[in-house]
């Protein structure tokens, strides 16, 4: 069981199921399928989308927090250093999963799933360093000002796309992660972003990893 202590990890696990969603229907893909190949670049629009401004958030909102509070500065470095190699490998694997809308073939399925690996190793290596190092800096400082200005910044920020973020974390989601998401959501306030603004998402991305 995940022991969640902040909204990160519960993004953190979202961005690990997708990774092994990709990696599973890329090495099953129907040869010369556009059905299926445009269902897949859509479900990466989000994957991207949500990969980009997480990273976002965190180097221009959550760690400068983490420094004013005292974190030590090396760290953020060398997880930015990850952020860059991690960004190198999220458009190159961009690239290559895109060009399947463009030739739905088998072989270059396998290219996009290549791709997708290389950026699977980098991401997988930066969340369990982060997880490791700064979460347990950020656990210990969630109730400062800091943070919390932070949080409401962030919300801000991303204020009309909060129902498709919702019910990203949500789909598929271990009953672990679902009560991390609890402790950083209100129920009811999940409820109403889950429902009407996250339909798009069940819609136009659920539904690819429902088939």
């Amino acid at each position: 069981m995940t022991e969640h202590t902040s909204m990160n990890t519960v993004i953190h696990a979202a961005f690990r199921r997708d990774l092994v969603r990709f990696d599973q229907a890329l090495g099953t893909f129907p040869d010369h399928s556009q059905e299926r190949a445009d269902q897949l670049v859509a479900a990466w629009d989000n994957f991207s989308y949500q990969l980009h401004h997480h990273h976002q958030d965190e180097e221009t909102i959550f760690w400068p927090a983490f420094r004013e509070l005292g974190a030590d500065e090396s760290l953020t470095s060398d997880l930015g250093g990850e952020h860059a190699r991690m960004l190198s490998a999220l458009d190159h694997a961009d690239e290559v999963v895109r060009r399947l809308a463009e030739d739905p073939a088998a072989t270059q399925a396998a290219a996009a799933r290549a791709a997708v690996g290389e950026l699977s190793e980098v991401l997988l290596e930066h969340l369990a360093h982060e997880e490791a190092d700064l979460e347990p800096f950020a656990a210990a400082h969630h109730s400062t000002p800091q943070l919390k200005a932070a949080q409401v910044a962030v919300r801000k920020a991303h204020r009309g796309n909060q129902g498709t973020f919702i019910a990203w974390l949500l789909d598929g989601a271990a009953p672990d992660d679902v009560a991390g998401l609890r402790k950083q959501i209100p129920p009811p306030v999940l409820a109403v972003l889950n429902a009407v603004p996250g339909r798009r998402y069940r819609k136009d991305v659920a539904t690819v990893w429902a088939n």
